[in-house]
Order: structure tokens, then sequence, then C-alpha cells
């Protein structure tokens, strides 16, 4: 696979786009006035409108990517680069204010700017390209293009590479902050209304939804090679949406999902190697606690000498009706990072690793062209990534675990979960640790992997990744965690597992299965024997009988769930969310739950008898159609299962709002063989036939399509369109 263009399988996709640009594929030199060149790229739909790219190279792929994503998405990219930018409230108004305040806080523009150049000039070509196929969709279709759409820059890419990055270690920086009771200022002497919006508002950091990542070792596999589960957790809505795109550039090829206003797939597989992702990870950030001059609250202490701030000012847009106010707010640094509180004669600085960092595009393009775990690992220690649970599965049969992060080297008696004191040098960083310092595994003997969201000691059976082993705050967990009954599924159906075939593997993907919902089933038995007849209603009989009849499944046509579902969440608040009985529960509280469990199901639904799938829905916010689903993060009731779907009510439905959001299943085969989908649809536009498709046809039936990943025969039979899209270079001053 020296050179994806020239096997057997893809000589027939170069013939064809051959034949579709009369001329091929071409490049040219010589123009109007100086030196030019142009390079066209063909792009297949399939039948759920995702774009297969064809270019010959990855520039060209790149312009392709820019043009589809605009033509797909074009407000969500436009406003990702807002929002990378703190140019939200200006647009949309003030609940905007405090994320744009939080952003020129980090300076992801400034800092973007100004080290755009530290990029290799591969990755800006492929930037630079990218946005040219954005702009030259806007041209070609300005009726399509906001009034509020930036002017675009390529370092708007690495702005927001970064403000995708900054919500872990943010997070994590302001939990230790928490620990010490101490929440974010307001930024000072802001409007009244302006700091009611910022109470309402305040929030940062990515809600921990939690993930999967699983990988299957070859000797546990029927096709005797590697499987990958990849199955992140986000928001369905807003920035993290992802977008699924195939691309097949000269030796490079991928089958994965961007975020969208970025060029290259973060998650997905090459024709080497897969990538997923988890949240978790070593302890990347920390907050030192100044101490201020009580004479000068701008200056703090330092070794024994008083040191100045360095303050900005950032004037922010804010939107009322038509017209735009500008607020000025002033940010204070010390050398550790900006102040986000003050107490009386201490402030808190947050110090992030990443404060100056702009190379993850670098990292990310190094990483899908890796054909083997040595060179994903030499990827892997650009340590541009934040705190995640990385797992590799490759064709060559290996399978391989880092929990990376850029961390810190903190001085022996520095307890990083806590403000650390700011005043002298003793507490400073010592560097950065290197990716030799972080928790890896690689082929274990159990034949498999799991991360979701669970501690390395538990990924595996036998997991030789013990606390111990590492500096405490690199592995960042313990041995014991709460129960967690995604994992503990997960771990329980791939322990067993011998022989998984690529069915099983799109089942697992998909599981619905309630872990230890027996033991309740059991439980709630013991409770209707020894009761007396009198004390058992009809309707309560009938219940009974569907939960003890209940595969333990949370399937859409499953009664016994949603039965089970009602009875758990008529324990209450207390009660419900316990994974296992507690040994102390009384009978007559299990018949209670019971008793009430069917007047809501009768009140509600006007019968017992109700599918789950009637209550838990998909489908877009505002549209008109939702389809059943199963699975569920139902923690609030202990039904949480590995297929993992947040809900929120709407109306008279519980309808799904985050959780899977872009599921692929990888057998890593030479060449692998993928199915990929995404919980709504591809298009952003109501009228597209891809708006809502992928929730019908295939996320409410637990089902994802083929990739058709290097597979050009059975791509052609699901084409439904065809486009050439020409690029043509210029020269660009970066501004």
């Amino acid at each position: 696979m020296d050179d994806l263009w020239d096997t057997d399988r893809m000589a027939d996709v170069r013939r064809k786009i051959g034949v579709v640009l009369g001329l091929g594929l071409i490049l040219r030199i010589g123009g109007l006035g100086g030196e030019w060149a142009s390079a066209t790229a063909l792009i297949l739909r399939d039948e759920f409108g995702i774009p297969h790219i064809f270019a010959p190279d990855l520039e060209t792929a790149a312009y392709a990517i820019g043009y589809a994503q605009a033509e797909d998405r074009l407000e969500e990219l436009l406003k990702n680069y807002r929002r990378a930018t703190g140019t939200m409230a200006e647009v949309f108004g003030p609940e905007f204010f405090p994320h744009d305040y939080w952003q020129r806080l980090w300076q992801h523009a400034e800092v973007s700017r100004r080290f755009y150049h530290r990029l290799s000039p591969r990755a800006r070509a492929v930037i630079e390209a990218f946005l040219d196929g954005v702009r030259a969709y806007m041209a070609k279709h300005p009726e399509k293009v906001p009034h509020w759409a930036p002017e675009l820059y390529p370092w708007h890419v690495v702005a927001l590479a970064r403000f995708l990055l900054f919500g872990w270690p943010v997070g994590e920086a302001l939990g230790d902050l928490r620990r010490a009771g101490i929440t974010p200022d307001p930024p000072a002497g802001i409007p009244s209304e302006l700091r009611r919006t910022w109470e309402r508002r305040f929030g940062f950091g990515v809600e921990d939804r939690g993930s999967n990542a699983m990988l299957i070792a070859s000797e546990r596999t029927a096709m005797r090679a590697p499987i990958a589960i990849i199955d992140p957790h986000l928001e369905w809505y807003g920035e993290f949406r992802f977008y699924q795109v195939r691309i097949y550039a000269g030796t490079f090829a991928a089958a994965g999902v961007t975020v969208v206003g970025t060029p290259l797939p973060v998650l997905g597989h090459t024709a080497f190697c897969s990538i997923a992702m988890t949240t978790g990870g070593p302890d990347t950030s920390d907050v030192y606690e100044e101490d201020i001059n009580p004479e000068d609250l701008r200056q703090y202490r330092y070794d024994g000498a008083w040191r100045p701030m360095r303050v900005r000012s950032e004037r922010i847009g804010v939107r009322d009706g038509d017209r735009v106010h500008w607020v000025t707010v002033e940010l204070d640094y010390t050398h550790h990072g900006p102040i986000v509180a003050r107490r009386g004669r201490k402030a808190y600085a947050l110090a992030l690793p990443y404060a100056e960092e702009v190379e993850l595009t670098d990292q990310i393009l190094e990483m899908l062209s890796a054909r083997n775990v040595e060179e994903m690992k030499r990827a892997l220690a650009r340590l541009q990534l934040m705190a995640q649970n990385v797992l590799i599965g490759c064709t060559s049969g290996d399978i391989y675990y880092a929990r990376v992060g850029r961390v810190p080297i903190r001085p022996p008696g520095v307890d990083p979960t806590r403000p650390i004191p700011g005043h002298t040098s003793a507490t400073e960083w010592r560097g950065i640790h290197p990716f030799s310092d972080l928790v890896q595994l690689h082929n274990p003997p159990s034949g498999y992997m799991q991360n979701c969201n669970v501690t390395p000691f538990v990924m595996t059976r036998d997991s030789p990744l013990v606390p111990e082993r590492y500096v405490s705050y690199i592995y960042n967990a313990s041995r014991t965690a709460p129960r967690h009954q995604r994992g503990e599924r997960v771990a329980e159906i791939l322990d067993a597992a011998t022989r998984i075939t690529e069915e099983q593997a799109l089942a697992i993907a998909f599981d619905t299965g309630v872990w230890h919902a027996d033991l309740w089933q059991a439980r709630v038995r013991e409770a209707w024997e020894r009761a007396p007849e009198s004390a058992k209603s009809a309707d309560a009989t009938v219940l009974y009988e569907m939960i003890q009849r209940w595969n333990r499944r949370s399937d859409p046509d499953s009664e016994g769930a949603l039965a089970f579902y009602a009875f758990k969440k008529n324990l209450g608040p207390t009660l419900a969310p316990l994974v296992d009985p507690p040994p102390t529960i009384r009978d007559a509280l299990l018949l209670e739950a019971l008793e009430r469990a069917a007047r809501w199901l009768r009140t509600t639904f006007g019968t017992l008898r109700v599918p789950y799938g009637r209550y838990f829905r998909i489908g877009r916010e505002g549209g008109e159609r939702t389809w059943p689903v199963g699975g569920g993060t139902l923690t609030d009731v202990g039904m949480a299962t590995p297929r993992a779907i947040s809900f929120v009510p709407t109306g008279t439905i519980m309808l799904g709002r985050a959780g899977q959001s872009a599921t692929h299943i990888v057998i890593l085969t030479k060449p692998p063989r993928s199915y990929s989908v995404v919980p709504l649809g591809h298009s952003d536009d109501p009228r597209s036939p891809h708006w809502d498709d992928q929730a019908e046809k295939l996320f409410s039936q637990g089902r994802a399509a083929s990739t058709y990943f290097l597979r050009r025969d059975e791509l052609q039979r699901h084409v439904t369109a065809r486009q050439v899209v020409r690029r043509t270079m210029t020269g660009r001053r970066m501004r």
C-alpha cells in the first residue's frame, strides 16, 4: 500500500475520476500575470449524503473537504470560528458574553495568529487549502452566507482546535478551585445585566457524558484481525457535532469524523490504524494561589519581591436588538496564568501547559499518517492532545493504549488537586513529563481493552496498569471506582468473548443490556412472594410479571424495559439511581413502587403495556418526526447501558439530545472494513433528505452503515451525487 492510488482497488477509482474530469486529475503551471496552479478533486456522496473525496494530494482533498463542509453546515462552521475567537455575543446576544470572556482570557485568537508559523508547511498547506474550499463555496453561493460571517484566516482553524481542546484542562483547573470552595468571579465593572447573565450562564469545560472505546485482539475475533469500537459521547448540537468524511489522496486514506471548521478526522481509521479516545487521563492543569500587595492589587509576591501583573484589555461586543454595545474588560495575569478569582489578599491563577500550544493539527496529521504502533507513539509524543484515553488498533494485529496529556512535572510535596502556593519558585513546574512517563499498555494477555471512562486498573482482566507504578497525578485514578454500569457491562461482554464476528461487534457497539438488573428482579421476586395476596392489585400483578419476564435489555420494542424504568423511578430519588438493591430495602417499599409505577403508566399512556421506544425517542429538536430508540444513560434510575443516550423531556416524550455521537466499528483487516453512524443526519438544511435520515434509518434501529473504505465497487452502487471541484491556489498573506 505504498500508494493507495496505485493499488488494484483504487485503480478503477482513478480511471473513473479521469473520465469524469475529461482531462483527469491535472496540475497546471502558468497563467495570468504570474505563477498559479489548480488541481481537481471528485466528491462522491453516498445515500446518506456523506462525502467520499478523491484527490491527487492531501491539500486538494482538504480543499474539497472545506467545500463539502460549507455546503452541508456553513452556519455551524462560521459559528465555530466565532466561538473560538470569542465574538458570539456581538451577533447572538448577551447570553454569550461569559463564553466570549473566557475565550478572550485564553487568547485563542492572539496566540493562534502569533504562533501560526510554528505549524509545519504541510499542516499550513492543508489548513489554507481547506479554507480556500470554504471560501469557494461562499463565493459561489452568496445567498447562503449569513450577514454575520467573519472574514476567514488560517489561524481560525488553530484557534478552533485550541477552543475545543481547552474545555478539558480548564475544567481540571476549575475543579481544583472548587475543592477549595472558590468559584470564578465575574469580570469587574461589567453592567448589571451582564452580571446577571454571567450568574445564569456560568459553567465551563465539557460536560463529562462519558464515552466508550474498545479494542479486541486478533485471537478473540472470528476473522483473526483486531476490532475497534469507537464511540464518543457528546452533545448532538453545537460545536462538537461531528462531520463524517472519507478521504483518498495519494498515499493518504482515512474514514472518520472531523469537527466542523477543521479539515482532518480526529476519530476513525486509516488503512493501517484506528483511533479512539475517551475522556480521562493525567492531571494536566493547576491553580496557583497568589499573595496580593494590599497597597497595589495588581502586584503579587514572588520569592520575596512584589511583581506587577500583566494587564490586558479586551472589547467584547454585545448585541442588543439592532445595536451592538462594546464592553471593555481588563484581564489580569501572573506568570502562572490568568487571575479568575480574588478572595481578600489572595488571587487565583489558572495554570495550563497548553497556554501557548498551537500544533494539534500537526499531531493529528502525523497520527493519520502512522502505519504502526511505533509511528503512532511518535505522533502522540508531541503531547498536543488534552487528557484522554487513546486506544489504537492496527492491521498488523497490535492493540495499544496510552493515557495521554501534557503533564507538568510538579516538585515533591506539591498537591496538584488544590490551589498551590504561588509566592515561591519552590512550587514551580519543572518542565513537562515525556511521553515515556505516561500510562501505556501494548497487546495485553487478556486480548482486549476497554475504556468507558474507567480507571486503567479495570480496562482489562488482570490489568498490569496499577497505580503504584506511576506518579499519582499521571495515573490520576485508583484501583477502585463506583459501580459503573457501562464499563462493567462492556468488560463482562469482552471477557466472555472468544471468536467475535463482525455482526457481534456491531451488536456490542449498540448494546442495550442493563448490568445487574437481574439483582433487582430477584429482590422484587422475594418481596412479591412474601407479600399477602391482599397487598397485590391487578395492575401491580401485571407489572410484576412483565418485569420478571423482561430480558434486561432496553430495546425499543421492550414493554418490560419501560415497566422496569417506571418501577425504578417510583422508588424515589435516593433509591432509584442505585445499581444494586441495598440489603436494607423493605419489601413494602418495593410493592409501593410497583403500585405507583402502574398508576403512572396508566395515567400517562392509558395502558400498562408500553414499548420502551414509545417514550424514549430520537429526532431533530424542533423537527416534526421522531423515532423509537433503545438504550440510554439513565443513571437517575440505574439503567445506564453501553448504548449511551441522554434524554430531555420534550412534550410527552423523552427526546435524545446527547450521547453516542459518532460511532465507528472497524474491522482491522487489510484493508479495514468499517461502519459508521451519527445520531441525526449529515446536513443542517431541513429541506435536505439528509437532515434526519440517519436517525430514522440507522440510529433508531441500532445500525451503522458501511463506509465502503477502499471498496470502490461497493461505493459506486451507493453513490447518489457526484461533484467536481477545482482548487485554484493563489498567494495570500497571513493576517
